[in-house]
């Protein structure tokens, strides 16, 4: 007889129970945080809009054309963070849609801008925001803005309210425009990498950073015209705003040391004798400034976020059944599906096939923020344009705060291209580009050899040179690709070749210049597209769609899940996060070298840091 039977039995039994106590503990656990999760996504918990309600414009980060979905295991991991952190990018029509439904909003009283998150100087979206807000403007609310310091960005957006106030140990820093691009010959030169670069186009300046150490005298001709232009445009924007001169804040920014100087150093003061603010105040004092304007206590004020109020309201129902339906491609254009911040050849496909589907879609048009990209990715958009137009619905281009190389490819199919004074566009010229390390392999002790049926049989292997018979074949694959450019060009804009040649050579514009030499049609933003789009198709009353990826039902949950959240990070300094965003820009260009023959319609000093 075994004595330790009973003991035996006695565990068994009690290992049992333990194991059905942990799985009923571990269903329990499971179902409450289900429970929490379904709670969280489906029941309402915000409050109603309440009376005597004031809008309170506070954009974060950069402006955007289209906001990135984030990837659920980033959403999750932010969501359970501790600690807050403004957003990376705002949609900048989510900013326009909010001060259009407040303007008619009888419970919304009043707008404060509020521009101490938003980072760079995006004179384009700021200027399309800005007349949003001079229509809120017409209906007799007031506008305020408010901070304690205001960048060259954040101040052109303060600049349309009626009273800009600033705090007393605040400033205004206006710095003006630069383009400074990161060149990497002397790295390449070190670590003995041969990138191959070939052109088409005196002006096609993208492949600089990677053949130079510094900016050519054609780039800097080019860079001069246009940040020029659009420093013109910002100071023509400010003091309208502001109703001084251009000139005033030209003196403001060119003798700043001196001008602060005279007065001790008082940065806020300055401001204010200087016209560019109006009110040196505290946040209290501001809250006491903001309630009288509307009639109310400071402990009565109801301050409604723009996205909040998103939330709370809905959009008008369109009128009509005929719509001109929205496309809004984003960032370098890439063959295949890509996700918001990139233009996906394919992406972009399935949005157009989505509206010569919709019967309701009776024209389109295509909003263009982008570089380019890649040639291949470019040609197949424009196909896209071409299929739509012959289903009888005609395209329109709204570009945006730039469209320039293969985005110009693209825009070149359509009906009509419609440009804001300020957009960055043209530069239609290709290059191709792209590394081989044998060098650096064999300084490492690595070689390569071997035989091959051709003489291009090591074509692509990144340890073997170039060999003069393939870099004659790239050249020739080149001058085709800017000869189909040229062509796609002069068809779609009823040019001549040699009129093309002219502007051609990989030249930028802005959009001001673009229109006197017959580049685009009319000057206009968004709005300006879609009636023209309407007009095309007959439409009398003109009501439109933003057009978006149809998700699976796994991805609509997640979205749901996901749709905020906090990060697990606590904020960097202002000089760190800046020198983070340029090496992570930088490093991300490269990724997006993705043409399948390596040949690319993209303007990279278009894309470069503007300060």
């Amino acid at each position: 007889m075994d004595i330790f039977s009973p003991i035996k039995k006695f565990f068994s039994i009690l290992w049992k129970v333990l194991g059905t106590a942990r799985n009923v503990i571990s269903n329990i656990f499971f179902l409450a945080v289900l429970i929490f999760l379904v709670a969280a996504i489906f029941v309402d918990t915000d409050e109603p809009l309440e009376q005597n309600s004031v809008l309170i414009i506070n954009p974060s980060g950069t402006l955007v054309e289209e906001s990135t979905a984030p990837e659920p295991a980033e959403a999750f991991l932010k969501k359970m963070g501790r600690e807050t952190s403004k957003a990376d990018e705002t949609k900048a029509q989510d900013v326009i849609d909010a001060i259009r439904r407040a303007a008619t909003d009888s419970k919304i009283k009043a707008m404060v801008i509020d521009p101490r998150d938003l980072d760079g100087c995006d004179t384009t979206k700021i200027m399309d925001i800005g007349k949003a807000i001079r229509d809120f403007k017409e209906t007799g609310k007031p506008v305020l803005a408010h901070a304690m310091v205001y960048t060259q960005g954040q101040y052109l957006l303060a600049s349309y309210a009626d009273t800009i106030s600033l705090n007393p140990l605040g400033g205004v820093l206006i710095t003006g425009f630069g383009m400074y691009q990161t060149y990497f010959k002397g790295l390449l030169d070190k670590t003995r990498i041969n990138f191959h670069v070939f052109r088409v186009g005196d002006y096609k300046t993208a492949v600089e950073p990677f053949v130079r150490d510094s900016m050519s005298e054609q780039a800097r001709e080019s860079a001069r015209g246009w940040l020029g232009g659009l420093w013109k445009a910002y100071l023509d924007e400010a003091a309208k705003n502001r109703s001084i001169s251009a000139s005033e804040i030209v003196d403001y920014v060119d003798n700043i040391d001196t001008k602060l100087g005279d007065v001790g150093g008082d940065a806020a003061r300055l401001a204010s004798a200087t016209r560019l603010v109006d009110e040196i105040k505290t946040s209290a004092q501001f809250d006491q400034l903001l309630a009288g304007k509307i009639g109310q206590k400071t402990e009565n004020l109801h301050l409604v976020e723009f996205q909040n109020y998103l939330g709370m309201t809905q959009a008008k129902a369109h009128a009509g059944k005929e719509i001109v339906g929205i496309i809004r491609a984003r960032g370098a254009i890439l063959p295949g599906k890509q996700p918001e911040k990139m233009t996906g050849s394919e992406s972009i496909a399935e949005l157009f096939e989505q509206a010569r589907q919709d019967p309701s879609i009776v024209a389109v048009v295509l909003r263009l923020d982008s570089p380019g990209g890649s040639a291949a990715a470019s040609e197949e958009i424009h196909h896209e344009i071409a299929r739509t137009q012959e289903a009888g619905k005609p395209v329109v281009v709204s570009m945006g705060s730039m469209a320039a190389s293969g985005a110009y490819w693209i825009a070149s199919g359509a009906n009509r291209i419609v440009a804001s004074p300020t957009t960055l566009t043209g530069s239609i010229g290709i290059f191709a580009a792209f590394p081989t390390f044998e060098n650096t392999a064999r300084d490492l002790g690595i070689t390569s050899d071997g035989i091959g049926t051709t003489a291009l049989s090591d074509l692509g292997n990144p340890l073997r040179p170039l060999s003069t018979q393939s870099e004659a074949s790239i050249k020739h694959l080149l001058q085709f690709g800017y000869d189909l450019f040229i062509s796609r060009v002069a068809n779609g804009r009823r040019m001549a070749p040699a009129d093309v040649e002219k502007v051609a050579q990989g030249r930028v514009f802005l959009g001001q210049e673009a229109f006197e030499r017959k580049l685009v049609d009319q000057l206009g933003g968004l709005d300006d597209a879609v009636k023209t789009a309407g007009s095309l198709a007959g439409l009398t009353v003109v009501n439109s769609r933003d057009l978006h990826r149809k998700l699976s039902s796994p991805e609509k949950f997640m979205e749901a899940l996901f749709s905020t959240g906090q990060t697990l990070f606590t904020p960097q300094s202002p000089a760190i996060s800046k020198l983070l965003a340029m090496v992570e820009a930088q490093a991300g260009i490269l990724d997006t070298f993705a043409d399948p023959n390596h040949i690319y319609a993209r303007s990279l000093e278009c894309e470069a840091s503007i300060f």
